[in-house]
Formats: structure tokens, C-alpha cells, sequence
């Protein structure tokens, strides 16, 4: 087989009943929101599970960056991430966790007070700050080179193989790359910020899109979503008390609408393959 990517019309229960075959699986679950993966939640009889099948060869190259900075991350922040297994099916990467129960920020974000608020943007700001500052050498994160490591030579890539000429034209091209300052995440957004039945940021997940940037890749990508008022100030500030330095807002404020043309044109790809409605 040459392809290292799946399609929907594999064989799932075959290749999930192999890679959890020490488990009793109860029931498996398609996933439809999985727009860069085939992704199935599968019940056993050990706790949940989730699976990422990468839809291309891009995702499929993506999925082993995010196994391997998901490793390096670890318990090095105070916040629970996913500890990934790479798998492989007649060459072809794909990943599996055990799942952190939490519900996403994006489906509670209407719901919260203002005190809330308060406390979900502290959580976020230190986790920001926390993964900015781990300490690393860039050789010891990753054995892969065939993927931007660096956020903007990543995004490059996706936006030339994903988004039309048309909606990329907003786009400037790394022909002058950002130094790298610390790791970043990427794509911090509400969906990927969980919270606990108390609303209290339990966990972190899905860094796909990770590597190496700067604080701005991450701030940015927070707030380029849609928040109650209030919540935008209090992410700045928080991050400012935790690294002591303040956030320059012209770059923060063109980064954010970066961020929010990145989805725009990415919506407009999804649509156009059937994904996105």
C-alpha cells in the first residue's frame, strides 16, 4: 500500500479491535466533527479511548509531530495532556489515547459567569506561560524533519495544500521566519481547553499544530475566537502577571486577525469537500 492516510470506508473496527486487543471493547463510536482525521471513540471495559486516523498524507505526517511533542510535554505543565500511542497499520501512522474526561470550553463559553471567566482565563494564561517556558533543545523533541516544525513554516504547508488561491491571498509566506522563542501549541483554541464539572481548566489537548514560535502564536489563537465580554482582557492580563512583561497589542490585534482569516479560509476548504455545512 502506498497511501499512508485512510479513508472512511476502511476497516476501523478491525484495526481499533487489534491495537486495544488486551480490552474488552463495549462500543465504537464515529466521531463526524473529525475534519483532519477519521476519529472514533471506542468504550472498553478499561475506560474510554480515542482514535485519529489522518484523512491525507499531510494529517498523516502531522499525527507523528503531535505524538512526539505530546510525549515531550508531559507532565510538564500543570495541566493534564493526552499521552499519545503512535500505531501504524500496513505503514500507515495513526494514534490513540485514553480519554481525559472534561467538556470543551466552547460548548460552556455562553454559560459562565463573569468569576468564571475570571478563573478559566488565569488557567489558561499560566498554561500558556508554563509550555512557553519549558526548557528544550529542538534535536531532543522531534526524529521527524518531513513537517514544519516551526508554527509558520507548518501553517505554510497546510495553507498551500488545503486553501484556495483566492482565500489565501491574506497570507505573507515565511520567507522571513519568526525566531523560535519557545514551544508552542499552536492551536489553542476553546474546543482544545477542557473543563471539569466545577469549570476549572482540567486539561489540554490536540497539538497537532505544535512546535516552536513565540508567545503571540498562542495568545492570538485564544483570542481569535468568539468570548464573553471580558474574557479577552482578563487572558492579557493574566499572562502579563505571570511573565511579567506586558503584551504588545498592534501585534497581538494583527496576529488575532491572522488567525481569524486562517479559519475563514479553512472553513471555506471544509465546505468545499463536504465537511463543513
Amino acid at each position: 500500500m502506498n497511501d499512508i492516510y485512510f479513508s472512511i470506508d476502511e476497516d476501523f473496527e478491525s484495526i481499533i479491535k487489534e491495537a486495544l486487543k488486551d480490552k474488552k471493547i463495549n462500543k465504537m463510536n464515529l466521531i463526524t466533527t473529525g475534519w483532519t482525521n477519521i476519529v472514533y471513540e471506542v468504550e472498553t471495559d478499561q475506560g474510554n479511548y480515542f482514535f485519529r486516523f489522518p484523512r491525507d498524507e499531510f494529517w498523516s505526517r502531522t499525527i507523528v509531530k503531535d505524538y512526539e511533542f505530546s510525549n515531550y510535554i508531559y507532565k510538564k505543565t500543570s495541566f493534564d495532556t493526552c499521552k499519545l500511542e503512535l500505531k501504524h497499520d500496513n505503514g500507515r501512522p495513526f494514534s490513540m489515547h485514553k480519554k481525559i474526561q472534561g467538556t470543551p470550553l466552547a460548548e460552556k463559553i455562553n454559560e459562565l459567569s463573569y468569576e468564571e471567566i475570571q478563573s478559566i482565563s488565569k488557567d489558561i494564561a499560566k498554561f500558556m506561560y508554563e509550555l512557553h517556558n519549558v526548557k528544550f533543545e529542538e534535536d531532543n523533541i522531534f526524529t521527524i524533519n518531513n513537517i514544519g516544525l516551526n508554527l509558520r513554516e507548518f501553517l505554510d504547508e497546510l495553507l498551500i495544500k488545503h486553501v484556495s488561491k483566492n482565500d489565501i491571498k491574506f497570507w505573507k509566506f515565511s520567507d522571513t521566519l519568526n525566531e523560535t522563542e519557545c514551544l508552542v501549541h499552536g492551536d489553542l483554541n476553546s474546543s482544545n481547553i477542557l473543563l471539569d464539572s466545577n469549570n476549572k481548566v482540567k486539561a489540554i489537548i490536540d497539538f497537532g499544530f505544535s512546535g516552536f514560535g513565540n508567545k503571540y502564536d498562542d495568545i492570538s489563537r485564544v483570542l481569535s475566537r468568539q468570548y464573553p465580554n471580558g474574557f479577552e482582557k482578563e487572558i492579557i492580563k493574566n499572562y502579563e502577571y505571570f511573565s511579567k512583561n506586558a503584551i504588545n497589542e498592534q501585534t497581538l490585534n494583527n496576529k488575532v486577525t491572522e488567525w481569524k482569516n486562517i479559519d475563514q479560509a479553512y472553513i471555506n476548504y471544509m465546505k468545499s469537500i463536504g465537511i463543513y455545512e
